[in-house]
């Protein structure tokens, strides 16, 4: 109530959405969204809660979150779940992870991995010429594969950068503030007491969407084919305007 009536874009805030709840709270926050101002974001209680206590097995000194400290979790930025207080904070948000295009993936599934809109390049594994797919099974096989390298490529590139972070990424500022740190005299971005593995799909409603009317209109319908779809595509569907709103409503 208080967000609807200050109308402010920050501090953000998040609801922690748990299957035992009060329906008057759920109603507030989707009537809160509802007024167009991109909050109320909704994590699921529960998993983060795991999720931190996942985590915590991996910590460097065998001090990571217990399960107290994950039940009490606050939200870090937008989107990861981290411990409040004094200790075992986060130190960046992508400390585990970065981020990844599953539109992106969807687009070049269509083209047997092959970026013809931006790169000019093999972005990604070879997985079939879709015009050849058969079943909707086997195109969403494709997107698992093209989904699969690339979360191994930016993690990977990851696990390289959190090296060379505790080496040319010291955040001094964020180490006094932590007893952690300042206990063990270690860098913020080189201890990693409760290890963050933050990572952000960027466009996966996108590529939801994508498959969804694809399965009903290719494979399902059977309106069009998937030669007709990847002609428009590459026309930017110039000239194919009804199809465009075809899919565009199919979801």
């Amino acid at each position: 109530e208080g967000a609807r009536n200050i109308r402010t874009t920050e501090p953000s805030i998040v609801f922690r959405w748990h299957p035992v709840g009060r329906e008057k709270t759920k109603r507030l926050v989707f009537e809160c969204i509802r007024d167009g101002l991109g909050y109320p974001s909704i994590k699921h209680d529960v998993i983060g809660t795991e999720q931190l206590k996942y985590y915590s097995q991996f910590s460097k000194n065998n001090n990571g979150a217990t399960d107290d400290e994950a039940h009490y979790w606050g939200l870090v930025l937008c989107m990861s779940p981290g411990v409040c207080g004094r200790r075992k904070t986060h130190k960046t948000r992508s400390e585990g992870g970065g981020s990844i295009f599953p539109a992106k993936m969807m687009e070049i599934v269509l083209a047997d991995g092959f970026d013809w809109s931006y790169s000019g390049m093999q972005l990604g594994p070879h997985t079939g010429d879709p015009t050849t797919f058969k079943t909707f099974e086997q195109l969403w096989e494709a997107f698992r594969s093209q989904y699969a390298y690339a979360t191994s490529k930016v993690i990977r590139a990851k696990d390289i950068m959190r090296y060379y972070e505790s080496k040319f990424l010291q955040m001094p500022f964020v180490s006094s503030i932590d007893d952690g740190y300042m206990e063990l005299g270690i860098d913020s971005m080189e201890l990693s007491e409760q290890p963050n593995g933050w990572h952000n799909p960027i466009t996966t409603v996108v590529a939801a969407n994508s498959l969804v009317a694809i399965k009903k209109l290719i494979y399902d319908e059977k309106k069009y084919t998937m030669a007709q779809l990847v002609t428009a595509l590459r026309a930017n569907w110039h000239g194919y305007e009804d199809m465009r709103q075809d899919f565009l409503n199919a979801p």
